[in-house]
């Protein structure tokens, strides 16, 4: 099992999510696939905790110690908790919304609902390609095989839970 291998999969997953997010709010103001919206809530809820989670609380600790001749590294860090923490706040409201989609008919306020679906999918798909281009090179570039084997220790100590909507982390 590779991490980072694991992380970029996830991330194709996110960009997925985006996609699906945009085919929903770009269908509106009619809900014509409530089984769409009941995914993307899925997906939604259970995914990014985890994402947020392996990446907080494992990966991103673990780089931080490779800072010494990377000055850049925990500027990045920093840049992508903060994106974490402002998606955390938009998050519920998201699920609510997806949740209520799901229920079938078209919702009470469409504009509102393609805003928000927006206004997480947008930042998201940057936030993923940020991830691609900045983090999962410096991982690949600076972990060594330890740490490879503590993320992957920290992922099976997880298990049955899921680093995204379908894949499962070990």
């Amino acid at each position: 099992m590779d991490p980072i291998r694991l992380l970029h999969e996830d991330n194709a997953l996110r960009l997925d999510l985006c996609d699906l997010l945009e085919h929903i709010a770009d269908g509106l103001p009619a809900n014509a696939a409530p089984q769409l919206a009941q995914l993307a809530s899925t997906a939604l809820e259970r995914g990014w905790t985890n994402h947020v989670a392996f990446e907080e609380q494992a990966l991103f600790p673990i780089l931080a110690r490779h800072r010494h001749g990377n000055p850049d590294l925990l500027a990045g860090l920093d840049q992508l908790m903060l994106e974490h923490a402002d998606d955390a706040s938009l998050d519920q409201e998201l699920v609510d919304t997806l949740d209520d989609l799901a229920r079938g008919g078209p919702p009470e306020n469409p504009e509102m609902v393609g805003y928000l679906l927006r206004a997480h999918f947008v930042p998201m798909r940057r936030h993923v390609l940020w991830e691609n281009a900045f983090l999962i090179p410096a991982a690949r570039r600076l972990l060594s095989s330890e740490d490879i084997s503590m993320l992957r220790d920290w992922i099976r100590a997880r298990e049955p839970e899921k680093c995204t909507c379908g894949a499962t982390l070990g």
